[in-house]
Formats: structure tokens, sequence, C-alpha cells
């Protein structure tokens, strides 16, 4: 995909988001990566195997497997959907009042898959996104999320798509 198709494919589901949502559309369009699992295992997972399509980088953009086909599959699609839903989280600050991260994660999470998936019904797409909510762990008093996932996630400000 060019990238006159990709920015073109960004307003449209920038508008979608907001249509769904309410979300203003953004002044400056993110950063898109498109790259392997590989890759993204490797910045998100250290390497190891896990479930990543997508993800978001508050600094960086946005990483989408390369393989997915964003231009032609309504589902694969919605999946750049879900993490441009983070950035406007992110640049709107509609979570930070959040009383501590973990809270705060799981809104972020549950929201971008509700309007991924309310973009998925107006699509007519036959496949739903399973509201998977944030992985990391969380402790019964402080609500912090445990040291090796949250490191990465509050350094890097990452917001991981699983799939």
């Amino acid at each position: 995909m060019d990238v006159t198709s990709l920015t073109s494919l960004m307003v449209e589901l920038f508008t979608a988001i907001r249509l769904v949502s309410g979300y203003p559309s953004p002044d400056v369009l993110p950063p898109i990566h498109r790259v392997s699992v590989a890759e993204m295992q490797q910045q998100i997972c250290g390497g190891r195997s896990c479930r990543v399509r997508a993800f978001y980088h508050r600094d960086l953009g946005v990483y989408v497997d390369e393989a997915l086909d964003i231009q032609n599959n309504a589902f694969d699609r919605s999946i750049l959907l879900h993490e441009l839903v983070h950035h406007l989280q992110k640049t709107t600050g509609k979570f930070e009042f959040m009383p501590n991260f973990c809270i705060r994660r799981n809104a972020e999470e549950f929201e971008a898959y509700e309007i991924q998936n309310r973009y998925l019904a107006e699509q007519g797409a036959p496949n739903r996104a399973l509201p998977m909510g944030w992985s990391g762990k969380c402790t019964a008093e402080t609500g912090d999320p445990g040291r090796e996932r949250a490191a990465k996630l509050e350094v890097g400000r990452w917001a991981a798509l699983p799939y």
C-alpha cells in the first residue's frame, strides 16, 4: 500500500471513529509502520512469541502486521482502527483522570474494542473482536501492574492489540 492510499485510509478510519464515538479527528496523523510480527514481538514481548498484530506507541505511532490486508479486509482494517483509537485516547487525554495505570489501561482497551466492533457492525463484517482488556497483572492494593510488563508499557507507553 503506497503512502497516499494509506493516508486516505487513515482519514477514512478517523472519520469512522468520529462518527461512532464522538472523538475529534486528529490535527496530525500518527506515523504508521507496516512491520513483521517478529519485529513487533521483539518490541512488545522481548523477542518471545506472543499474539500481537498491532500496537500503538505514543512517541512512535502505530505498528501493524505487514501481512494484514488493511485495504481490502474489514476485520484487518479494524485492527488498525483499534490502534488509531488508542492514538486519540492519548492525544485527547480522555482517560488520564483514572486513579491508576491498570484501571486506565483496561478502560482504554475496552473502549477501543467497543469502537472496533461498532465499526465492524457498520461495515457489515461477520466477525467481531473479542474484548480482551489489558493482560498486565495488578495488585489488589495498589492497582499497579506487574514489574516486567508494566515497565515496557509505562516507560514506552505501549498499547498492544493481541490477536
